[in-house]
């Protein structure tokens, strides 16, 4: 059974890797969303007065947009860098811990961290599967 739990760790570990590598791809969406936004709001709004000057509004606008743009990309940093972090150390054996909190961040993001997130929590919280970070905490 250990040996099934830990072919079942080294695969969760391989797709956490895989997934912080498919959310790097989100920085560049990020990027066009944030372009297309600015776009949008110039296009749809008609943001310019009488006089034919920009009021004061739209550049509250603009930093609002930028600031939800930034809280964006700032997430996704973060969620890749939580992947990577939770990959490299189910695969390593390294720390149960952040494995199991990695494991349970991954959660939010829905659906595909929620079924990988969910999954991992299942082998980690198995009776054997502690054994096998131990193993090779004592090795080291």
């Amino acid at each position: 059974m250990t040996a099934s739990r830990a072919s079942q760790l080294n695969l969760i570990g391989a797709l956490f890797l895989v997934l912080g590598l498919i959310s790097i791809f989100n920085l560049a969406i990020l990027r066009k969303i944030g372009d297309q936004l600015k776009a949008n709001s110039e296009t749809t709004a008609n943001l310019t007065s009488l006089e034919g000057t920009k009021p004061e509004s739209s550049d509250q606008f603009d930093s609002m947009a930028n600031s939800m743009v930034m809280g964006m990309f700032i997430a996704s940093i973060t969620f890749t860098l939580v992947c990577f972090l939770t990959g490299v150390c189910l695969l390593k054996r390294f720390s149960y811990r952040t494995c199991l909190v990695g494991a349970a961040v991954t959660c939010i993001i829905f659906p595909v961290g929620t079924v990988l997130g969910a999954w991992a929590i299942f082998v980690l919280t198995a009776r054997d599967t502690k054994s096998l970070f131990e193993d090779m905490a004592s090795d080291s």
